[in-house]
């Protein structure tokens, strides 16, 4: 049995908390679901909170279970922690494959999940990601900062960033004030701990391993990450992937109004079915 907390009827998001036995660190994890369907399960960024979805999640959970979960605060953790939390989630759901959204530092659980639990995979979808972050001592750098420093201060400075970043992507006012109180709520602890485990990521090898179906998303003006140029070279590892390059969104893509996930992920599915009628 799962506890529930109830938020709502039909799509709107349902509280649970999983009942598995595990680590005391992996017992109680809590999960949002909306919407009927498959499951797809969104795994966050650095952010860490599964908020960020909003955008996205209305015209997903008319055709998905939407699954959201707020990533470990406390530590240590590794991403096949959090990579084990995701097949923690489907337990509790009795689900045995789900679609796997991972953005940003997302689609590095994302993929680890996918080389751990490869029989729960349905699809990767990996937004605007990375195997191996190539900036090392910038990564380094933003980690001991982030402990170093009042987290207020910090918390600060990524707000007149992030401002600006997602004014020129042309996220609206509305969506650009919902960003940033979620990211005020961003505890330090968990911040600086994925941080450090974005430093330490190196999978790129292991890539050819995974052989679920994959979309690779990335955003034409991403200046966080080059998230064109991963994509390539993560698909180009890969059995089983495609690329889809959006044309005037950065790293925030999700968050305004160019990018529908709904609309990319039906679209994926045509494309596959079309190319198992053509190969049939």
């Amino acid at each position: 049995m799962r506890g529930k907390q109830s938020m709502g009827r039909g799509r709107k998001a349902v509280l649970y908390t999983t009942a598995k036995e595990g680590s005391p660190q992996a017992n109680h994890l809590q999960y949002k679901v909306a919407g009927c369907g498959p499951l797809l399960v969104y795994i966050p960024g650095l952010d860490g909170s599964g908020e960020l979805f909003f955008k996205q999640e209305p015209a997903l959970s008319r055709s998905y279970r939407v699954v959201k979960f707020q990533l470990r605060e406390q530590g240590p953790f590794t991403y096949r922690d959090l990579a084990d939390d995701v097949a923690a989630i489907l337990d509790d759901l009795e689900g045995q494959q789900a679609v796997i959204v991972g953005e940003s530092f997302g689609g590095g659980v994302a993929l680890t999940f996918a080389l751990h639990h490869p029989e729960r995979v349905e699809r990767l979808v990996i937004v605007n990601s990375f195997p191996r972050f190539r900036h090392h001592l910038r990564i380094r750098l933003a980690a001991w900062l982030a402990r170093a420093i009042p987290f207020r201060i910090t918390w600060l400075f990524r707000w007149v960033v992030v401002s600006v970043g997602l004014r020129l992507e042309g996220v609206r006012g509305e969506e650009r004030r919902r960003f940033l109180e979620i990211l005020r709520r961003v505890g330090q602890e968990g911040y600086w701990r994925r941080l450090r485990l974005i430093s330490q990521i190196d999978i790129e090898d292991r890539l050819p391993e995974i052989q679920a179906p994959a979309l690779f998303i990335a955003g034409e003006k991403d200046l966080l990450v080059p998230s064109v140029r991963e994509a390539q070279a993560m698909a180009a590892r890969m059995p089983n992937a495609t690329v889809k390059i959006i044309k005037g969104v950065g790293h925030g893509c999700l968050l305004g109004d160019k990018v529908c996930l709904a609309d990319i992920l039906a679209e994926a599915l045509q494309d596959s079915r079309s190319s198992s009628a053509v190969s049939g």
